[in-house]
């Protein structure tokens, strides 16, 4: 009987020794959100209360910001744009903004190769907003907004 135990500790200690607590795979459960729950927003638009006119004003003046922090200054393009670059940005629980990415819009990155650098540099100089807020449990959260820059050139 004690030989069997013996085996058992040393297979338990073989495949024990080889656990990687890294390679887990666990997912994060989703939250849904729900209409009680309240979006990120800048003071300018957090008086409006209807949820969707207080969304669409947060968005036309996030990308009002952002466009006013763009410097193209240095950069001539050989051909004439107009085009739209889908922007997706994070704002964290403290509000402060950051870009996640941008979409592949082969035209314009071929003509400002540094489009996602300019576009990163313009955001990180963004003021902190509100973040979204979970009601239920009154926690400010992050989340995720995909923004349409459009981009022309004389």
């Amino acid at each position: 009987m004690m030989k069997i135990i013996k085996i058992f500790l040393l297979i338990f200690l073989i495949y024990g020794c080889n656990y990687n607590a890294k390679n887990l795979d666990i997912t994060i459960p989703s939250v849904k959100w729900s209409e009680k729950d309240e979006p990120p927003s800048i003071k300018l638009c957090d008086e409006i209360s209807s949820e969707v006119e207080r969304v669409s004003c947060f968005k036309k003046k996030l990308t009002t910001l952002i466009l006013n922090n763009l410097n193209f200054t240095k950069i001539r393009v050989n051909n004439q744009l107009n085009d739209t670059l889908l922007v997706s940005i994070l704002i964290e629980k403290n509000g402060k903004i950051s870009l996640i990415n941008t979409s592949d819009n082969f035209k314009i990155k071929k003509e400002i190769p540094l489009i996602d650098t300019i576009i990163s540099d313009a955001i990180s100089r963004l003021p902190n907003i509100l973040p979204a807020t979970k009601t239920n449990v009154g926690v400010q959260v992050s989340s995720k907004f995909e923004l349409p820059l459009i981009i022309k050139s004389d």
